[in-house]
């Protein structure tokens, strides 16, 4: 077997005594008892753990007093705080001695924000036995809304469980330490959560009480016998040792998982770029270009572009078929990929079964020998290779057991991935489950999806129904590529690329033809227009392209607002619909994916622009279609209710529903808080309290209806602003005679420069706090300005958006222009970060490009800037917009995630330069005049 094997201590990039921490201390006891596979479950008394099991709704509770760190589950939730240090507070500084600096390293490389209250952040176990941690935060408890935080949070990880294909999970009592919740309330909350929770995968759940803390135990037992229908199952403990809960028989249904030697191996309906596990498996195109097949581009897509370069530089010449590359996992739920190929079905040589089955064998055998745990596959061959169903999991299966037959294994975990947006789910599920063994009975059913069925093939679940104006609006949970309707609308990237979740999997069922019609006649789409190619392969006539914004974006050239957009867009495919004789259309959840919209923005604007539609024009059928994989589904389907339950509801821009009168006296949330940003970002503009001609008592339009366009007027300064800014000139540039000091107040620039701060907010918001720019990974510093400037100037910016003062130096006669047009980079060369507007944090670098007038006095303003999300670099490059994020190559890119500010920081640059591209992040509000 031709295989690409990763030596084992450089593929897992620790050390010989990491290594044997995670395995050296296994109970002999426990692996004994497992050896006997799935016999009658076994409780063992433990040294680590005592408690009562309940059945509660579909999932087995068990209130645990013991050891969080020893609890047998795939999954341990930990109470961390907003920055994510795990050395603060007593249970993250114990789980982390006891996972080892591995998961803090993961915290700090991945969330490098850190989380706001209600998120969660997914690493390893590091040593610990389980397969993943979510650590979770919340708020210090002060009212009844911190409640529905903790709610928010409980579901949160129970769903993200369920969605990476776990079956248990162990939970501490959220918020009863020193967040200082009340302890009957967190446990009548927490059980509250599990009885609503409807599950796939998860079917065990603990919750660890600190063995000293009687009194919160007797609390979650209390609340777990009223939410109980039945007496508790019995009294449990069990050993440490155990790499998973034991299956019990008896339990009122089959299992979702067998046993194959000492190897779990489970069935999991979901999508493989969404599942966490040391490893994955993947069949790639033959030459190993990532950018062709529709999973490959997902996993692409959510990897980042790392994963193709690594890719390339260890196979640039492609793969031979059924052979195994290795990369690092980079942005995916996983340590490693193992890439391989397969031959299409009926190719003579070489035999397709063979390779696959090699292929197999070569992943699990690489995965064993670098001492990983976990691996996921996807269902190998079914689909666009053709593979029969039966003949594909059997040689899946077939390969897995004479690997485990074959080993003593360090790898304990098998997870194989059935796509639940597939048409031929279900065909695949029923026949991975009788290779296997696992039962189908109706209570047992690894997941909703019936047997299959000539009925059963490609259906959707209904959510939501209602009717809109006579029109018949219906939300569908299912795939959007199997839908039987006139005409399906397709959400691609400004550039036609089509790497999304929905894009690709429509792509793949259409066949190249579709790509190639749309390729064809459009080289790129304007944000919301509409257009068209066949159907293909599709049961649709014709599909509808179109390209949005995402909800953070500030627009382009005229481009309208997102949320504005994304309305006239399912107006704009409705009316298309309708004047080229179609009845029936099918939108995916447009917004809530990659677009970030909130999910009632998205689902409000989606609805609006069905009732616009509705108030002119007639169709047989409109027809949302949720994703069965979505995490944040259940989400989803409540918002879809509420809106086509009350259509044409407005909702502002941060997602809450708009009363009639709204009030705009409130007081301002707590400073850095996502409601705080939320808050900045409605909040009405008006001029700085310290502007003296322009002032603060009329908002900005107020103003702008009273003075015309481009008008700007000087302003004196005061004492302290004035000795403050010369003496932050001076200290770089030696004793200079200031001649005057003058604040710009021109109420159209700081109108457009105010809007430009609160998109930032609405980011920010959106997105999670911006890293501020001293904290970023190598950065210089603070800037060097803020410093020296006087507080009373500095507290009027917001350091949580990057706004910062700089100096800016030009000529002379560019001053007037500037004060009344603004910083324009037309009217200067090109830097060496390209064409933008540039600030310095010393006087003495913008000196040098300072023109003097006809009496020898030179120009500078001091200028303010929004960063926002900053993009370091030591190297020069001919910006003309900031970096994408996911691919920080000069010039920018094509997706939109991108960054609001370059920052040259060392490298080949002595001093440090800012760089925003668009004008209107920076204000210039003082003119210096020195000699």
């Amino acid at each position: 077997m031709a295989c690409y094997y990763v030596p084992r201590r450089s593929m897992l990039g620790f050390d010989s005594s990491d290594s044997s921490s995670e395995y050296e201390d296994t109970d002999e006891e426990s692996s004994s008892e497992e050896s006997d596979g799935l016999g009658e479950a076994t409780y063992l008394t433990s040294k680590h753990s005592v408690g009562t099991s309940f059945q509660i709704g579909q999932t087995t509770v068990n209130i645990v007093a013991g050891d969080i760190v020893h609890q047998p589950v795939d999954v341990i939730v930990n109470s961390a705080n907003p920055n994510l240090d795990l050395t603060q507070g007593r249970a993250s500084s114990s789980l982390l001695a006891a996972a080892g600096p591995r998961i803090q390293r993961e915290c700090q490389q991945n969330y490098p924000r850190g989380l706001r209250p209600g998120e969660i952040a997914v690493t390893s176990g590091g040593n610990l036995r389980c397969t993943a941690i979510y650590h979770g935060v919340l708020t210090r408890y002060s009212s009844q809304r911190d409640e529905k935080l903790l709610s928010d949070l409980v579901s949160e990880c129970l769903d993200q469980a369920d969605t990476d294909g776990y079956h248990s999970i162990a939970f501490p009592p959220f918020g009863t330490g020193y967040l200082s919740y009340p302890t009957p309330r967190v446990a009548d909350i927490m059980l509250e959560c599990i009885e609503d929770f409807t599950s796939r995968t998860l079917t065990t759940v603990y919750i660890v009480i600190y063995s000293q803390e009687s009194s919160c135990f007797q609390d979650f037992l209390n609340a777990a016998s009223k939410c109980s229908s039945s007496a508790p199952l019995q009294s449990v403990g069990w050993s440490a040792g155990r790499s998973h809960p034991p299956i019990a028989s008896g339990s009122g249904g089959s299992a979702s998982s067998v046993r194959i030697g000492a190897i779990n191996v489970r069935v999991v309906i979901g999508a493989l770029n969404q599942i966490s596990a040391d490893v994955l498996a993947h069949c790639a195109p033959k030459d190993l270009q990532l950018s062709s097949g529709a999973l490959s581009r997902v996993l692409l897509n959510d990897a980042g572009p790392g994963l193709q370069h690594e890719l390339s530089s260890v196979a640039r010449n492609g793969i031979n078929y059924g052979s195994v590359v290795t990369t690092q996992g980079h942005n995916l739920k996983c340590k490693y990929v193992l890439h391989g190929s397969l031959p299409k079905w009926g190719t003579s040589s070489p035999d397709p079964l063979k390779c696959l089955e090699q292929f197999v064998s070569g992943c699990l055998e690489t995965a064993n020998f670098n001492s990983m745990r976990s691996i996921a596959f996807p269902t190998l061959g079914i689909g666009a290779l053709g593979y029969p169903t039966k003949a594909a999991v059997q040689g899946m299966v077939q390969s897995i057991k004479r690997f485990a037959h074959k080993h003593q294994a360090f790898l304990t975990d098998i997870s194989i991935v059935v796509f639940s947006g597939s048409g031929d789910c279900a065909t695949v599920q029923y026949e991975l489950s009788k290779e296997l063994g696992i039962s189908m009975g109706a209570s047992g059913s690894i997941s909703h999806y019936p047997p299959p069925s000539s009925s059963s093939q490609g259906t959707s679940r209904t959510v939501a129904g209602g009717s809109i104006n006579r029109i018949p609006v219906n939300v569908v949970v299912g795939s959007l590529s199997n839908q039987n309707v006139d005409v399906i609308v397709n959400s691609v990237g400004q550039d036609l690329a089509m790497t999304s979740g929905s894009c690709s999997a429509i792509v793949a069922a259409a066949g190249p033809n579709l790509a190639k019609e749309l390729l064809q006649n459009n080289t790129s789409l304007p944000y919301g227009k509409v257009a068209v190619t066949k159907g293909y392969n599709l049961k649709c006539a014709e599909v509808f392209h179109g390209a949005l914004l995402p909800w953070y974006s500030k627009g382009a050239g005229n481009t309208n607002q997102p949320d504005i957009v994304l309305e006239e867009f399912v107006y704009k495919c409705l009316e298309k619909a309708m004047s080229k004789g179609h009845k029936t259309i099918a939108f995916p959840a447009l917004g809530a994916g990659n677009l970030k919209f909130p999910l009632n923005v998205a689902a409000a604007c989606m609805v609006a622009g069905i009732v616009k539609f509705s108030k002119k024009y007639s169709i047989a059928e409109v027809r949302i279609v949720l994703y069965g994989g979505s995490p944040d589904l259940r989400q989803l389907e409540k918002e879809y209710k509420d809106e086509i339950s009350h259509p044409g509801r407005k909702v502002n821009p941060v997602g809450h529903p708009v009363p009639h009168k709204q009030s705009h006296q409130y007081a301002e949330p707590l400073r850095g808080s996502q409601d705080w940003f939320s808050w900045k970002y409605r909040e009405e503009l008006r001029t700085p309290k310290y502007w003296t001609k322009y002032t603060y008592r009329n908002t900005l339009k107020d103003w702008n209806l009273d003075v015309r366009t481009h008008f700007h007027s000087l302003q004196p300064v005061d004492q302290v602003v004035s000795n403050s800014i010369a003496a932050a000139l001076k200290s770089t540039m030696g004793m200079k005679t200031i001649k005057s000091i003058q604040r710009v107040e021109n109420v159209d620039l700081f109108q457009k420069y105010a809007e430009e701060c609160q998109r930032l907010f609405r980011k920010a918001y959106v997105e999670g706090n911006f890293v501020p720019l001293d904290k970023i990974k190598s950065s210089q510093g603070p800037v060097k300005v803020m410093k020296r400037l006087d507080p009373s100037m500095t507290q009027h910016t917001y350091p949580e958006i990057n706004e910062y003062y700089f100096f800016h130096g030009t000529n002379a006669q560019h001053v007037d222009a500037i004060c009344s047009q603004g910083l324009d980079s037309r009217l200067a060369n090109s830097g060496r970060l390209g064409s933008g507007v540039y600030g310095a944090e010393v006087a003495s670098k913008s000196a040098g490009y300072v023109g003097p007038n006809s009496k020898g006095e030179c120009p500078m303003f001091l200028i303010r800037m929004c960063l926002g999300d900053v993009y370091l670099t030591g190297q020069g490059g001919a910006f003309k917009r900031p970096p994408n994020k996911t691919n920080s190559s000069k010039g920018g890119g094509t997706q939109q995630d991108l960054y609001d500010s370059v920052v040259a920081n060392g490298g080949s640059f002595s001093d440090r330069e800012f760089v925003v591209y668009d004008r209107n992040q920076a204000y210039p509000e003082y003119l210096i005049w020195y000699k």
